[in-house]
């Protein structure tokens, strides 16, 4: 997968490969707006074009990080199910770059439960956190395609908000 580089140079030789966060130090001043703005997924048109993405669909995750998700995150690999990953999807137009969801959005009044379901202080702000909402919504997505109707609505919600999410700079 193609992408513009948005970090420092060996930014995670220390801690080994971790999940992006919300101002997160690694990232170089360019990268940030790169990154807000989305245009740091550009490059990745020539894998759509090669055949190995899909314009819409759910974003891989890195391989390094994946083992972990898979084992920390129960159906966290079925979200790619039959599935090319995409340049955007359902959980990048409805989520912060980092995961998070929108305060004041629909899916923020859920996130508690969503993330620490069982309210274990010890677990409030866990790394996986962000990645169960964002598996919720792309296991939605996936689901949406087994109907065309609820694909149609899916797809062009997605095609319509991934703009306004890239102009208005809504990631972080």
């Amino acid at each position: 997968m193609l992408k513009f580089r948005t970090m420092r140079i060996n930014a995670e030789a220390r801690t080994g490969a971790v999940l992006a966060e919300e101002n997160d130090p690694r990232v170089t001043r360019v990268g940030r707006i790169l990154r807000k703005t989305r245009l740091d997924e550009l490059p990745q048109l020539w894998n759509v074009l090669k055949g190995e993405m899909s314009l819409i669909g759910p974003r891989p995750e890195r391989p390094e990080l994946l083992g972990n998700l898979v084992l920390a995150i129960p159906f966290f690999e079925e979200r790619m199910r039959d599935c090319k990953p995409g340049i955007t999807g359902l959980a990048q137009v409805s989520l912060s770059y980092s995961g998070h969801a929108p305060e004041g959005g629909s899916l923020a009044a859920y996130e508690d439960t969503l993330t620490n379901p069982f309210r274990f202080e010890l677990a409030r702000g866990a790394l996986a956190d962000d990645m169960r909402t964002k598996l919720l919504l792309d296991l939605a997505y996936v689901v949406s395609l087994e109907r065309f109707g609820s694909f149609l609505r899916t797809e062009l919600g997605i095609i319509f908000k991934t703009p306004w999410v890239m102009l208005r700079g809504l990631g972080r």
